[in-house]
């Protein structure tokens, strides 16, 4: 039985890889200054140095909000009414409440196409991450696996794909909740960066602190080399806020130390909202994530 897969705007996928997989996605929300915005992947409302701009600025209030109901529903029953199925790779349950709106939604769906399977999965994992977890399941699709086998087979993956990364200040952060006041304050004051990574529960884990940028940037390098598998690791994205130093870096060092492919991409506007412009990091399958430093 023919089936859809969807994301949503946490994973980044450009329009490219999305038409190259058949993939569709839900929109997130974004609220500027009271002007509501759809979190678009192909910034169609706003332009990527225009969302920055009001982040930057300390008298634009922006926040973001999950996908709606009627987000959900319009786009789903354009498939369910033409009898084809449903599965949802979903930000991680940790950072978004996304996929308990879809699950609530999903309840009147099902009543209305009984006959049709709606389902979800806490993919455990945003960005890239999330989007290479949706491109196997696409794979999956085209071998001809079923709706069932395919959300099987990706609970079974998910914790081999990592991401991993830094920003340049923690004070967006802060404003967003997930830091301090103080720890904001201190580690802008004295230039630490946090090299962040996602623990199996999905959650943002400070793993480790350095001194300056160029000691985060080798650390990301030197995680990517940890935790790379031959064989396994055959492509690692890229991405950036906004333009910086760590792409190229990055880039460089992966392809002619490490013989890895490797892709840039956008980093996408509800994730880059709470990080800020100066946010990098890759992402890539490798091997199995066990770290649970951000207990539940």
């Amino acid at each position: 039985m023919a089936f859809q897969i969807f994301t949503d705007t946490s994973s980044g996928m450009s329009k490219e890889l999305r038409e190259q997989y058949g993939i569709e996605y839900f929109r997130m929300g974004l609220n500027v200054a009271g002007r509501e915005l759809h979190g678009d992947l192909d910034y169609q409302e706003f332009s990527r140095e225009q969302l920055y701009e009001w982040v930057k600025d300390p008298n634009t209030k922006i926040t973001t909000s999950l996908v709606t109901a009627e987000e959900f529903m319009n786009k789903c029953e354009k498939y369910l009414a033409k009898g084809i199925d449903i599965l949802y790779v979903a930000c991680t349950d940790a950072l978004s409440g996304t996929r308990g709106v879809f699950e609530l939604v999903k309840k009147d769906l099902q009543e209305k196409y009984p006959d049709r399977s709606i389902l979800s999965i806490n993919s455990c994992r945003a960005e890239m991450a999330l989007g290479l977890m949706v491109i196997e399941a696409a794979k999956k699709r085209k071998e001809g696996k079923t709706i069932d086998e395919t959300y099987q087979y990706i609970q079974e993956i998910k914790q081999y794909f990592h991401q991993v990364g830094s920003i340049d200040t923690l004070k967006y952060l802060k404003a967003y909740g997930r830091v301090s006041g103080a720890a904001a304050f201190f580690a802008d004051t004295l230039n630490i960066k946090p090299l962040i990574m996602a623990d199996v529960y999905g959650n943002n884990y400070t793993f480790k602190k350095v001194h300056g940028p160029m000691k985060a940037m080798v650390e990301c390098f030197e995680y990517v080399k940890k935790h790379m598998v031959e064989g396994v690791t055959d492509i690692v994205y890229i991405g950036e806020t906004m333009p910086g130093d760590a792409k190229a870096y990055l880039k460089k060092r992966l392809e002619e130390e490490l013989h890895l492919k490797t892709a840039e991409y956008i980093i996408s506007p509800i994730v880059g909202v709470c990080c800020g412009p100066g946010m990098y990091g890759c992402w890539f399958k490798g091997d199995l994530v066990t770290e649970m430093g951000a207990k539940k």
